[in-house]
């Protein structure tokens, strides 16, 4: 049987791997070369360097190419790739993961899929990935939704195994989670979160006074005020919820970002009692509505028959695509070039404190620099200062209390010579609180 042109460049181009004619980190042929060695069209070219790319023999690097990745067979070992600094390298790698996904290798990805826990190999993936995190699962207890909006939706209409209704959030806390609650019309208890934390005795009034079905939190890299709980933190509310009875969903959605790794609430669990939630927006782009849950048994049950209802089936097509993204180490090696201009910016935002430093309580977090006004009789010059600093406004399921504003990282050059100069005036700041 005669070969696909497609088939005789990849055997071509793996057999010079083999004999070292091809070597680690060398560059393949372009396209267009490959074409006319082969005397077959572009189409057919790209067609094997994306199968020798899905294959784990080549990877590419925007606006240059093809290149060599170390094989295992031959060297033993797994590969280190290199990092970049450009950003769109995600974009880039993700849009190929893309076309890999469309080649159609699996017809079931243009059809119904009936597994509504989410595409196999992607559940796969993620848990290998979650394994590295030290969140420790099978596949096969991972369920994959539309993004954490929709997982938060299910979670919130569906039945908890202990038949309470009242839903706990911090505050400030992500604005979606607010607009759940109210636009629902769902019973709900508030607690508030400091950059210090939370008040341990106030949660545990509450848990045993209400009828809390579950506590959403943001354990680490809060959201908006970038606190994160310490483990012994963790433990007390895990002891806490195990006591009343409590669930608790653990909205891991900048966990990438933690270069100390440090150990989660799931990991601490010994009781079931945490939903474990992690989002894949944030460590590539925002339109990848892709979240993976961690569920107890009874609670996955429920949730995965209420998907159904409202949902037959997630992009498999993004499924597939991100399960090829993880698994060719394209989003373990776009984590950290991440990381890595996180520290820098951090350490920028850090030198900016300490050489021209504010009369007021300061914080550097993740994507800014976190202003504590508490201090401050009123703010109604910094709110109206044109600034374009962000008070959290959303954040709140009442009125702003406009304790906490963030200078965001992009806008630090064009913003702090004028906070500077309007806090260097204390008489703004002696009118009456702002209400």
């Amino acid at each position: 049987m005669t070969k696909a042109k497609y088939q005789i460049i990849i055997d071509s181009l793996k057999k010079e791997m083999k004999e070292g004619k091809l070597k680690t980190g060398d560059k393949i042929p372009s396209i267009r070369k490959l074409a006319q060695d082969f005397h077959c069209s572009k189409d057919t070219a790209q067609k094997a360097l994306i199968e020798l790319k899905y294959q784990k023999y080549i990877y590419a690097a925007p606006k240059s190419g093809y290149y060599v990745l170390e094989q295992k067979e031959l060297q033993k070992e797994d590969l280190v790739l290199s990092l970049t600094d450009d950003r769109h390298q995600a974009y880039e790698d993700f849009r190929l993961c893309v076309n890999e996904a469309l080649i159609g290798r699996e017809n079931y990805l243009f059809n119904y899929y009936p597994q509504q826990e989410g595409l196999k190999e992607l559940r796969q993936a993620v848990s290998r990935l979650l394994l590295d995190a030290a969140v420790y699962t099978s596949w096969q207890e991972v369920v994959m939704t539309a993004g954490t909006q929709q997982a938060l939706y299910i979670l919130s209409q569906i039945d908890f195994p202990n038949q309470k209704k009242t839903i706990l959030v911090e505050q400030p806390t992500y604005h979606r989670m607010n607009a759940l609650l109210t636009q629902q019309k769902l019973p709900y208890q508030s607690i508030q979160r400091t950059p210090a934390g939370i008040d341990l005795a106030e949660l545990e009034r509450i848990f045993q006074s209400q009828e809390i079905k579950f506590f959403y939190t943001i354990p680490r890299f809060h959201y908006p005020l970038g606190h994160s709980y310490s483990r012994r933190e963790k433990e007390e509310i895990l002891r806490l919820a195990q006591l009343y009875d409590v669930y608790i969903i653990e909205d891991d959605y900048l966990g990438d970002f933690d270069s100390r790794r440090e150990l989660t609430f799931h990991y601490l669990d010994q009781s079931q009692h945490v939903l474990y939630l992690k989002s894949f927006s944030t460590s590539l782009f925002p339109a990848l509505r892709i979240t993976a849950l961690l569920l107890p048994d009874p609670i996955k049950t429920r949730f995965i028959d209420y998907k159904a209802s409202v949902d037959y089936d997630s992009n498999l097509i993004m499924q597939k695509a991100l399960a090829i993204y993880i698994d060719n180490l394209m989003y373990e090696k776009n984590r950290s070039a991440l990381l890595k201009l996180q520290e820098e910016k951090m350490l920028e935002m850090e030198q900016v404190l300490k050489s021209q430093p504010l009369p007021l309580a300061t914080s550097v977090i993740h994507d800014g620099i976190l202003l504590d006004l508490r201090s401050l009789r009123s703010v109604s010059s910094l709110k109206h200062s044109g600034l374009g600093l962000d008070f959290f406004e959303d954040s709140y399921l009442a009125d702003c209390p406009y304790h906490f504003a963030k200078v965001k990282f992009e806008n630090l050059d064009q913003v702090w010579p004028g906070l500077k100069k309007l806090l260097a005036n204390p008489e703004k700041f002696k009118e009456s609180p702002l209400k």
